[in-house]
């Protein structure tokens, strides 16, 4: 019996088959908690779908943090003094797939950046924990997002701001 294919393939090359271990690469940011939260991403991705390998063996797929940018969503005034409303935290990451050392990269996932909204507080201690949070939410997501277009599931490149 003769099979022919529907001639789709994947949008992202070929997704992996194989256990990946999770590393490091650049990482551009004076922030290490959320370095540590976009690695935890990507770890339990790979893990729910049974493709997390321990230690540091090959294939490997590479997390760069790359950036982390604050965008205004707005001003208000208060007691006399503008304020902000809320700001915008997001961050980009990038994961590169490689088979072995010294060799190209098999898979890019360019730059993906997530973000989370912050709505403004007076109180600036409350302000500071509501950043980490937020930060860390938005490194967890990029994190997730990286692993996906590892696995080949779709994922778009940009969160809007």
């Amino acid at each position: 019996m003769l099979l022919t294919s529907c001639g789709y393939r994947p949008v992202y090359g070929q997704p992996v088959s194989e256990r990946l271990s999770v590393q490091f690469g650049h990482v551009l940011i004076p922030e290490p908690l959320a370095a540590q939260a976009a690695a935890s991403g990507v770890r339990s991705e790979l893990a729910a779908a049974g493709l997390l390998a321990g230690g540091a063996t090959f294939p490997r797929l590479v997390l760069d943090v790359l950036r982390v940018d604050e965008l205004s969503r707005g001003i208000h005034v208060q007691d006399g003094q503008p304020r902000a409303s809320g700001t915008s935290i997001a961050l980009t990451v990038r994961g590169r797939i490689f088979q072995a050392e010294n060799q190209e990269a098999r898979l890019d996932t360019g730059d993906l950046r997530r973000s989370v909204q912050v709505t403004g507080d007076t109180d600036a201690r409350a302000d500071s924990a509501a950043y980490d949070a937020a930060l860390r939410s938005a490194a967890e997501r990029a994190g997730r997002a990286v692993a996906r277009i590892a696995m080949g599931i779709p994922e778009p490149n940009d969160d809007p701001p």
